[in-house]
């Protein structure tokens, strides 16, 4: 069974930095920052004004706090706050993007997908999404942009209940120059499996072949 969902995005070099490593060191304002990959909700005038992390957490930001990317009121997005703390306040720096790579049960037909850089993966304590650091290759490109999606390849179930999914992330270039590496970080949604049941994330990288497990 191979089933997959793409989506379409042009990979550029936000203006908010996916590393602490950007911020100042040392007895700074943001000596003590903190990042978590969250949930965040926009208000009324579409700035972020709370967020659950994936610890299950909810932060109630002291100040809104809008991006360029998040246009729509009343919503949630995926995405990567930065902030600290001052006493019991959540006192906000910065939020990015965070793509979410849902797995469709739309049939679609796709070549072996094309290699990419792959840092790390990780489960939510939530449970409700895995979490990949990736490190796409990218250039100076009007015309072309990079796609990234997640298929579905089969499904087993076992004795006790419990199934097995076996997801490849899928990566097309479609010709994007190759010249630097842009740090990328996506979300696959896992409310598609139950407590119980364990995925395993396939990704063809430069190196070849990774294989990322996880049980709910």
């Amino acid at each position: 069974m191979r089933k997959s969902f793409f989506f379409l995005f042009l990979i550029v070099i936000l203006l908010v930095a996916c590393t602490n490593d950007s911020f100042k060191t040392g007895d700074s304002e943001y000596s003590y920052l903190q990042s978590d990959f969250v949930e965040a909700t926009t208000n009324t005038n579409a700035a972020f004004v709370s967020a659950v992390t994936d610890d299950g957490d909810t932060l109630l930001l002291h100040s809104a706090l809008s991006a360029k990317w998040a246009t729509k009121a009343d919503t949630t997005y995926r995405a990567q706050l930065y902030y600290s703390r001052n006493n019991l306040e959540v006192v906000p720096i910065a939020i990015s993007k965070v793509y979410v790579l849902p797995v469709s049960q739309q049939p679609h037909t796709t070549n072996t997908p094309d290699p990419m850089g792959f840092t790390s993966a990780w489960i939510a304590k939530t449970r409700k999404y895995i979490n990949l650091e990736l490190a796409l290759k990218t250039g100076k490109d009007t015309e072309n942009e990079q796609s990234l999606g997640v298929s579905l390849e089969n499904v087993v179930s076992s004795v006790s209940g419990t199934n097995k999914y076996t997801l490849r992330l899928l990566h097309q270039q479609n010709n994007v120059p190759q010249y630097y590496t842009v740090r990328t970080f996506v979300s696959i949604p896992t409310t598609f499996a139950h407590k119980g049941d364990s995925i395993e994330v396939h990704i063809n990288t430069y190196k070849g072949e990774v294989i990322k497990a996880f049980i709910l």
